[in-house]
């Protein structure tokens, strides 16, 4: 009897014996999950403003940052186009706002939860006795104006473009009393076309002298400048110009003398 319990006690223990020499051996170790610190240190270690957006902002605003990123369609609001920045802000890029938004500075969501991470405290997290998150925020601000879509700028009002280029000959006040510089005869009354045409407003003869110009006469230069022509010398698009016209047109119809 003694026997076979000594005998059971023996293959026991050669058999937790030889379990620990297999979980010993190279390639049967088990999977070890990193620690956090460590899977942190790789989630922010990018620096660059494209590595930054890939990591952290293309899941919902897309790679091409126009608002469709897989994780765009359950969000209860709508992810916004970052490549319309600026145009949604006549031109400029906000770079400041954009900096609170990322940073998280002074974004209070009215109701329920914010759908956008602050990524300001994520970026701040030491590496290495370094802190980067001034320039990852930097970076990714940059970024986002480098991939703003192309935008016209706004072309200046009417009332900016006739002190600009006609009150030099017709006036302030659109009544020819500018000092019209040689070789310029005095300028016609603008401000009198409406009552010069049967009580209407000339707008297409008046597109039309600003686009083309004057008729010449058979001797002697141009009485007028022409301004589409000056306007496309300027390198402005065809709509910018066609804006110009039209700006300075509604200005001149503005300024009829009742």
């Amino acid at each position: 009897m003694k026997t076979v319990e000594a005998n059971k006690v023996l293959h026991l223990l050669l058999a937790l014996a030889l379990g620990s020499v297999a979980l010993a051996l190279p390639g049967r170790q088990t999977q070890t999950t990193p620690d956090a610190e460590e899977q942190f240190t790789r989630l922010i270690r990018p620096v660059e403003g494209s590595d930054l957006f890939l990591a952290y902002c293309a899941s919902c605003h897309g790679p091409d940052a126009k608002g469709a990123g897989p994780a765009a369609s359950p969000l209860n609001a709508k992810v916004p186009d970052l490549t319309l920045l600026a145009s949604n802000n006549r031109g400029h890029f906000p770079a400041s706002r954009a900096r609170q938004v990322i940073v998280g500075d002074n974004i209070v969501a009215s109701h329920g939860s914010r759908e956008m991470p602050i990524w300001g405290p994520i970026f701040h997290q030491v590496e290495a006795d370094m802190d980067w998150g001034n320039v990852r925020v930097d970076n990714l601000v940059k970024y986002l104006e480098s991939i703003q879509a192309p935008t016209a700028s706004n072309p200046p009002t009417g009332a900016e473009l006739y002190s600009q280029h006609c009150a030099a000959c017709h006036g302030n006040d659109l009544k020819g009393s500018g000092p019209a510089p040689a070789p310029f005869k005095a300028p016609p009354d603008l401000t009198t076309l409406a009552r010069r045409h049967g009580g209407k407003f000339p707008d297409a003869y008046v597109s039309d002298v600003l686009r083309n110009g004057i008729i010449m006469s058979a001797h002697g230069p141009a009485q007028m400048p022409i301004w589409g022509a000056d306007f496309a010398m300027e390198k402005r698009g065809k709509p910018q110009v066609e804006s110009r016209i039209e700006n300075l047109t509604n200005y001149i119809k503005s300024r009829q003398a009742k």
